[in-house]
Protein backbone atom coordinates (compact mmCIF):
# COMPACT_ATOMS: atom_id res chain seq x y z
CA UNK A 1 0.00 0.00 0.00
CA UNK A 2 1.56 3.20 -0.80
CA UNK A 3 1.20 4.71 2.82
CA UNK A 4 1.55 8.33 1.55
CA UNK A 5 -2.96 7.85 1.44
CA UNK A 6 -2.84 8.10 5.13
CA UNK A 7 -2.39 11.17 6.86
CA UNK A 8 -1.09 10.96 10.42
CA UNK A 9 -1.79 13.90 12.27
CA UNK A 10 -1.95 14.65 15.94
CA UNK A 11 -5.33 16.20 15.75
CA UNK A 12 -6.69 13.04 13.38
CA UNK A 13 -4.97 10.35 15.76
CA UNK A 14 -7.29 11.78 18.19
CA UNK A 15 -10.45 11.93 16.54
CA UNK A 16 -9.83 8.45 15.39
CA UNK A 17 -8.75 7.23 18.52
CA UNK A 18 -12.58 8.57 19.71
CA UNK A 19 -14.44 7.52 17.08
CA UNK A 20 -12.71 4.11 16.61
CA UNK A 21 -12.42 2.58 19.81
CA UNK A 22 -15.94 3.01 20.67
CA UNK A 23 -18.08 0.11 20.85
CA UNK A 24 -20.68 1.20 18.31
CA UNK A 25 -24.63 0.88 19.05
CA UNK A 26 -25.19 -1.85 16.61
CA UNK A 27 -28.40 -0.64 15.34
CA UNK A 28 -26.65 3.17 14.11
CA UNK A 29 -27.32 3.72 10.56
CA UNK A 30 -25.11 3.27 7.89
CA UNK A 31 -24.72 6.67 5.55
CA UNK A 32 -22.77 5.08 2.63
CA UNK A 33 -23.80 1.25 3.26
CA UNK A 34 -22.92 -0.85 -0.68
CA UNK A 35 -23.29 -4.06 0.86
CA UNK A 36 -26.08 -6.53 -0.51
CA UNK A 37 -28.95 -7.50 2.16
CA UNK A 38 -27.43 -10.83 2.87
CA UNK A 39 -23.66 -11.94 2.40
CA UNK A 40 -22.65 -14.66 -0.25
CA UNK A 41 -21.28 -17.69 0.67
CA UNK A 42 -17.28 -18.46 0.37
CA UNK A 43 -16.47 -18.90 -3.00
CA UNK A 44 -15.90 -22.35 -4.11
CA UNK A 45 -13.99 -21.70 -7.45
CA UNK A 46 -10.59 -22.48 -5.90
CA UNK A 47 -9.76 -18.48 -6.50
CA UNK A 48 -8.62 -16.40 -3.46
CA UNK A 49 -10.92 -13.68 -2.18
CA UNK A 50 -10.16 -11.66 1.09
CA UNK A 51 -8.20 -9.23 2.73
CA UNK A 52 -4.70 -7.95 4.23
CA UNK A 53 -6.27 -7.18 7.51
CA UNK A 54 -2.53 -6.39 9.08
CA UNK A 55 -4.11 -3.79 11.38
CA UNK A 56 -6.71 -5.76 13.08
CA UNK A 57 -4.57 -6.64 16.54
CA UNK A 58 -3.20 -2.84 17.06
CA UNK A 59 -7.70 -1.80 16.11
CA UNK A 60 -8.22 -4.77 18.63
CA UNK A 61 -5.91 -3.17 21.13
CA UNK A 62 -7.95 0.13 21.19
CA UNK A 63 -11.13 -1.62 21.49
CA UNK A 64 -12.29 -1.47 17.37
CA UNK A 65 -15.09 -3.76 17.01
CA UNK A 66 -16.98 -5.16 13.57
CA UNK A 67 -20.56 -5.81 12.50
CA UNK A 68 -22.06 -8.46 10.68
CA UNK A 69 -24.96 -7.68 8.65
CA UNK A 70 -27.39 -8.01 11.00
CA UNK A 71 -25.60 -5.78 13.66
CA UNK A 72 -23.94 -8.25 15.99
CA UNK A 73 -20.39 -7.65 16.78
CA UNK A 74 -18.21 -10.61 14.88
CA UNK A 75 -14.69 -11.42 15.13
CA UNK A 76 -12.82 -10.01 12.15
CA UNK A 77 -11.48 -13.41 10.82
CA UNK A 78 -14.71 -15.07 10.69
CA UNK A 79 -16.45 -11.62 9.21
CA UNK A 80 -14.00 -12.91 6.16
CA UNK A 81 -15.93 -15.62 5.25
CA UNK A 82 -19.44 -13.93 5.76
CA UNK A 83 -18.21 -11.47 2.98
CA UNK A 84 -17.37 -14.05 0.99
CA UNK A 85 -13.76 -14.58 1.46
CA UNK A 86 -11.56 -17.38 2.30
CA UNK A 87 -7.95 -16.05 2.38
CA UNK A 88 -6.23 -12.99 4.74
CA UNK A 89 -2.58 -11.25 4.13
CA UNK A 90 -0.40 -10.57 6.98
CA UNK A 91 2.71 -8.02 6.26
CA UNK A 92 5.77 -8.51 8.46
CA UNK A 93 8.32 -5.92 9.58
CA UNK A 94 12.04 -6.44 10.78
CA UNK A 95 11.83 -4.46 14.07
CA UNK A 96 8.89 -2.43 14.14
CA UNK A 97 7.65 -0.17 16.61
CA UNK A 98 4.67 -0.41 18.42
CA UNK A 99 2.90 2.75 16.97
CA UNK A 100 -1.06 1.63 16.20
CA UNK A 101 -0.72 2.89 12.87
CA UNK A 102 2.93 2.00 11.38
CA UNK A 103 4.10 -0.49 13.67
CA UNK A 104 2.92 -4.03 14.82
CA UNK A 105 3.43 -6.52 12.65
CA UNK A 106 6.99 -8.59 13.89
CA UNK A 107 7.28 -12.06 14.08
CA UNK A 108 5.02 -12.73 17.16
CA UNK A 109 2.35 -10.59 16.16
CA UNK A 110 2.24 -12.15 12.52
CA UNK A 111 2.06 -15.51 14.39
CA UNK A 112 -0.90 -14.43 16.29
CA UNK A 113 -2.73 -13.93 13.07
CA UNK A 114 -1.89 -16.65 12.01
CA UNK A 115 -3.42 -18.65 14.16
CA UNK A 116 -6.81 -16.97 14.46
CA UNK A 117 -6.57 -17.28 10.24
CA UNK A 118 -5.90 -21.05 10.46
CA UNK A 119 -8.35 -21.58 13.50
CA UNK A 120 -11.18 -19.56 10.85
CA UNK A 121 -10.01 -21.91 8.10
CA UNK A 122 -8.56 -18.99 5.93
CA UNK A 123 -6.07 -19.09 3.67
CA UNK A 124 -2.65 -17.11 4.29
CA UNK A 125 -0.29 -14.95 2.31
CA UNK A 126 2.36 -13.49 3.91
CA UNK A 127 3.91 -10.19 2.78
CA UNK A 128 7.52 -9.36 3.59
CA UNK A 129 8.57 -5.66 3.46
CA UNK A 130 12.18 -6.28 4.60
CA UNK A 131 12.05 -2.93 6.63
CA UNK A 132 11.06 -1.57 9.91
CA UNK A 133 7.95 0.10 8.85
CA UNK A 134 6.27 0.65 4.86
CA UNK A 135 8.00 -0.45 1.70
CA UNK A 136 6.62 0.89 -1.46
CA UNK A 137 7.58 2.50 -4.37
CA UNK A 138 8.07 6.00 -2.95
CA UNK A 139 10.40 3.93 -0.15
CA UNK A 140 11.96 1.05 0.46
CA UNK A 141 14.10 1.90 3.93
CA UNK A 142 16.62 -1.20 4.72
CA UNK A 143 15.78 -2.34 8.43
CA UNK A 144 18.02 -0.22 11.26
CA UNK A 145 19.75 -3.42 11.93
CA UNK A 146 21.17 -3.71 8.22
CA UNK A 147 21.78 -0.49 7.48
CA UNK A 148 25.41 -0.92 7.62
CA UNK A 149 25.60 -4.10 5.94
CA UNK A 150 27.16 -4.65 2.66
CA UNK A 151 25.40 -6.58 -0.36
CA UNK A 152 26.36 -10.36 0.42
CA UNK A 153 25.48 -9.69 3.90
CA UNK A 154 21.82 -7.91 3.31
CA UNK A 155 21.20 -10.86 0.90
CA UNK A 156 22.24 -13.08 3.48
CA UNK A 157 19.95 -11.20 6.13
CA UNK A 158 17.07 -11.88 3.48
CA UNK A 159 17.12 -15.04 3.43
CA UNK A 160 17.84 -15.38 7.54
CA UNK A 161 14.76 -12.96 7.97
CA UNK A 162 12.39 -15.30 5.41
CA UNK A 163 13.58 -18.62 6.92
CA UNK A 164 12.74 -17.21 10.80
CA UNK A 165 9.46 -15.88 10.00
CA UNK A 166 8.17 -18.67 8.03
CA UNK A 167 9.81 -21.26 10.05
CA UNK A 168 8.24 -19.57 13.48
CA UNK A 169 4.70 -20.52 11.43
CA UNK A 170 5.56 -23.81 10.17
CA UNK A 171 6.52 -24.79 13.72
CA UNK A 172 3.23 -23.60 15.00
CA UNK A 173 1.55 -26.08 12.01
CA UNK A 174 0.53 -23.19 10.08
CA UNK A 175 0.43 -23.87 6.61
CA UNK A 176 0.89 -20.49 4.24
CA UNK A 177 -0.25 -20.57 0.62
CA UNK A 178 1.66 -17.18 -0.46
CA UNK A 179 4.77 -15.70 0.29
CA UNK A 180 5.49 -11.91 -0.90
CA UNK A 181 8.78 -11.38 -1.98
CA UNK A 182 9.09 -7.14 -1.33
CA UNK A 183 6.16 -4.74 -1.33
CA UNK A 184 5.25 -2.85 -4.19
CA UNK A 185 8.81 -3.31 -5.62
CA UNK A 186 8.43 -1.00 -8.86
CA UNK A 187 11.82 -0.11 -8.24
CA UNK A 188 13.66 -2.61 -6.16
CA UNK A 189 13.15 -2.74 -2.44
CA UNK A 190 16.43 -2.35 0.17
CA UNK A 191 17.51 1.11 -0.92
CA UNK A 192 19.76 2.10 -2.45
CA UNK A 193 21.80 -1.33 -2.90
CA UNK A 194 18.77 -3.01 -4.44
CA UNK A 195 17.16 -0.26 -6.23
CA UNK A 196 16.56 -1.66 -9.36
CA UNK A 197 17.20 0.62 -11.85
CA UNK A 198 20.83 1.56 -10.64
CA UNK A 199 21.30 -2.45 -9.06
CA UNK A 200 19.30 -4.90 -10.99
CA UNK A 201 21.57 -7.48 -9.88
CA UNK A 202 21.61 -6.91 -6.52
CA UNK A 203 18.04 -6.38 -6.76
CA UNK A 204 17.39 -9.90 -8.20
CA UNK A 205 19.61 -11.56 -5.74
CA UNK A 206 17.75 -10.28 -2.83
CA UNK A 207 14.52 -11.25 -4.39
CA UNK A 208 16.04 -14.77 -5.41
CA UNK A 209 17.39 -15.02 -1.51
CA UNK A 210 13.31 -14.39 -0.53
CA UNK A 211 12.09 -16.77 -2.48
CA UNK A 212 14.60 -20.20 -1.60
CA UNK A 213 14.78 -19.09 1.45
CA UNK A 214 10.48 -19.13 1.36
CA UNK A 215 10.39 -22.48 -0.63
CA UNK A 216 12.93 -24.13 1.46
CA UNK A 217 10.48 -24.03 4.52
CA UNK A 218 7.42 -23.97 2.70
CA UNK A 219 8.09 -26.63 -0.56
CA UNK A 220 5.02 -25.62 -2.40
CA UNK A 221 4.65 -22.20 -1.63
CA UNK A 222 3.47 -20.20 -4.47
CA UNK A 223 6.18 -16.84 -4.62
CA UNK A 224 4.72 -13.22 -5.39
CA UNK A 225 6.28 -10.56 -7.05
CA UNK A 226 4.49 -7.32 -6.53
CA UNK A 227 4.33 -4.20 -8.24
CA UNK A 228 1.74 -1.17 -7.85
CA UNK A 229 -0.50 0.13 -10.85
CA UNK A 230 -1.40 -2.90 -12.04
CA UNK A 231 -3.07 -0.71 -14.58
CA UNK A 232 -0.49 0.26 -16.19
CA UNK A 233 0.92 -2.44 -17.85
CA UNK A 234 4.50 -1.47 -18.41
CA UNK A 235 5.30 -0.81 -14.61
CA UNK A 236 5.06 -4.63 -13.48
CA UNK A 237 6.36 -6.04 -16.93
CA UNK A 238 9.30 -3.41 -16.79
CA UNK A 239 10.26 -5.33 -12.85
CA UNK A 240 9.57 -8.73 -14.53
CA UNK A 241 12.10 -8.37 -17.70
CA UNK A 242 14.23 -6.90 -15.24
CA UNK A 243 14.71 -10.49 -13.13
CA UNK A 244 14.38 -12.20 -16.21
CA UNK A 245 17.75 -10.68 -17.56
CA UNK A 246 19.11 -11.36 -14.29
CA UNK A 247 18.27 -15.16 -14.57
CA UNK A 248 15.92 -14.99 -11.82
CA UNK A 249 12.14 -16.02 -13.57
CA UNK A 250 11.98 -19.46 -12.47
CA UNK A 251 12.22 -18.12 -8.78
CA UNK A 252 9.24 -16.85 -8.18
CA UNK A 253 5.37 -18.11 -9.01
CA UNK A 254 2.75 -14.91 -9.00
CA UNK A 255 2.77 -11.53 -10.56
CA UNK A 256 1.12 -9.36 -7.26
CA UNK A 257 -0.67 -6.62 -8.33
CA UNK A 258 -1.87 -3.39 -6.71
CA UNK A 259 -5.22 -1.77 -7.65
CA UNK A 260 -6.75 1.38 -6.68
CA UNK A 261 -9.23 2.76 -9.07
CA UNK A 262 -9.66 6.01 -7.64
CA UNK A 263 -6.24 6.85 -7.29
CA UNK A 264 -5.58 5.78 -10.84
CA UNK A 265 -8.35 8.23 -12.00
CA UNK A 266 -6.09 11.03 -10.85
CA UNK A 267 -3.03 10.02 -12.86
CA UNK A 268 -2.88 11.85 -16.17
CA UNK A 269 -1.02 8.67 -17.22
CA UNK A 270 -3.88 6.87 -16.99
CA UNK A 271 -6.17 8.78 -19.49
CA UNK A 272 -2.91 9.85 -22.03
CA UNK A 273 -1.32 6.49 -22.24
CA UNK A 274 -4.03 4.02 -21.36
CA UNK A 275 -7.23 5.61 -22.21
CA UNK A 276 -8.32 5.12 -18.78
CA UNK A 277 -11.71 7.57 -18.07
CA UNK A 278 -13.73 5.48 -15.83
CA UNK A 279 -13.58 2.85 -13.19
CA UNK A 280 -14.87 0.58 -15.87
CA UNK A 281 -12.05 1.29 -18.35
CA UNK A 282 -9.79 -0.09 -15.55
CA UNK A 283 -11.17 -3.18 -14.44
CA UNK A 284 -10.96 -4.22 -18.53
CA UNK A 285 -7.75 -2.86 -18.50
CA UNK A 286 -6.59 -5.34 -15.17
CA UNK A 287 -8.68 -8.32 -16.99
CA UNK A 288 -6.41 -7.83 -20.23
CA UNK A 289 -3.37 -7.28 -18.47
CA UNK A 290 -4.24 -10.28 -16.26
CA UNK A 291 -4.51 -12.59 -19.66
CA UNK A 292 -2.04 -10.44 -21.26
CA UNK A 293 0.61 -11.90 -18.51
CA UNK A 294 -0.21 -14.86 -18.00
CA UNK A 295 0.33 -16.05 -21.34
CA UNK A 296 3.57 -13.56 -21.90
CA UNK A 297 5.41 -14.86 -18.85
CA UNK A 298 3.49 -17.99 -17.91
CA UNK A 299 3.14 -16.86 -14.48
CA UNK A 300 -0.03 -16.99 -12.27
CA UNK A 301 -1.34 -13.02 -11.59
CA UNK A 302 -3.24 -11.76 -8.29
CA UNK A 303 -4.64 -8.49 -7.35
CA UNK A 304 -2.86 -8.47 -3.90
CA UNK A 305 -4.27 -4.85 -2.90
CA UNK A 306 -7.79 -3.28 -3.76
CA UNK A 307 -9.30 -0.69 -2.61
CA UNK A 308 -11.54 2.69 -3.26
CA UNK A 309 -12.97 5.93 -1.72
CA UNK A 310 -14.71 4.61 1.82
CA UNK A 311 -17.71 7.67 0.79
CA UNK A 312 -18.56 5.99 -2.23
CA UNK A 313 -19.12 2.11 -1.10
CA UNK A 314 -21.70 1.52 -3.38
CA UNK A 315 -19.62 2.03 -6.12
CA UNK A 316 -16.62 0.14 -4.67
CA UNK A 317 -18.98 -2.72 -4.40
CA UNK A 318 -20.32 -2.06 -8.34
CA UNK A 319 -16.21 -2.04 -8.99
CA UNK A 320 -15.50 -5.23 -7.24
CA UNK A 321 -18.55 -7.54 -8.60
CA UNK A 322 -17.71 -6.18 -12.36
CA UNK A 323 -13.78 -6.80 -11.51
CA UNK A 324 -14.97 -10.48 -10.55
CA UNK A 325 -17.14 -11.35 -13.13
CA UNK A 326 -14.17 -10.29 -15.63
CA UNK A 327 -11.60 -12.53 -13.57
CA UNK A 328 -13.05 -15.11 -12.21
CA UNK A 329 -12.82 -17.22 -15.68
CA UNK A 330 -9.16 -16.99 -16.44
CA UNK A 331 -7.42 -19.56 -15.66
CA UNK A 332 -4.09 -19.08 -13.34
CA UNK A 333 -5.82 -15.75 -11.78
CA UNK A 334 -5.19 -16.40 -8.09
CA UNK A 335 -7.86 -13.69 -7.37
CA UNK A 336 -8.24 -10.46 -5.44
CA UNK A 337 -7.48 -9.25 -2.20
CA UNK A 338 -9.35 -5.87 -0.27
CA UNK A 339 -6.01 -3.72 1.78
CA UNK A 340 -7.37 -3.28 5.01
CA UNK A 341 -11.18 -2.90 4.33
CA UNK A 342 -11.97 -2.78 8.12
CA UNK A 343 -10.29 0.88 8.51
CA UNK A 344 -13.66 2.59 8.52
CA UNK A 345 -14.34 6.30 10.79
CA UNK A 346 -10.48 7.69 10.21
CA UNK A 347 -8.43 4.83 11.30
CA UNK A 348 -4.93 6.08 10.60
CA UNK A 349 -6.40 8.52 8.36
CA UNK A 350 -6.95 6.05 5.79
CA UNK A 351 -9.71 7.22 3.09
CA UNK A 352 -9.85 3.80 1.37
CA UNK A 353 -11.50 1.62 3.82
CA UNK A 354 -14.42 -0.39 2.48
CA UNK A 355 -16.77 -1.07 6.09
CA UNK A 356 -19.61 1.73 6.72
CA UNK A 357 -19.48 4.23 9.44
CA UNK A 358 -20.86 1.74 11.77
CA UNK A 359 -18.31 -0.95 11.49
CA UNK A 360 -19.96 -3.22 8.81
CA UNK A 361 -18.38 -4.54 5.85
CA UNK A 362 -19.75 -1.94 2.55
CA UNK A 363 -18.13 -4.32 0.14
CA UNK A 364 -18.12 -8.15 -0.41
CA UNK A 365 -17.29 -10.54 -2.50
CA UNK A 366 -20.43 -11.42 -5.63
Amino acid sequence: MKFGYITILLASCILAFSSCSEDKDAKEPDNNSGNAEEFPPVNADGKAYGADISWITAQESKNVKFYNEKGIATDMFDLIKEMGGNSVRFRVWVNPSKDLYSGFCDKQDVLAKAKRAKAAGLRIMIDFHYSDSWADPSKQNKPAAWKNMNVDQLTQAVADHTTDVLSTLKQADIDVEWVQIGNETRDGMLWEEGRCSKNPKNYAAFTKAGAEAAKSVYPDVKVIVHIDNGWAYWTPEWIVDQLKAQNVHSCYDVIGISYYPSSMLTEESAKKDFNINSWEDGNKTIAANVSKWIKKYNKKVMVVEFGYMNSKLAEAQSIMTDLISRTKDIDDFEGILMWEPQSYNGWAGYGLGLFTSSGKPGVVFK
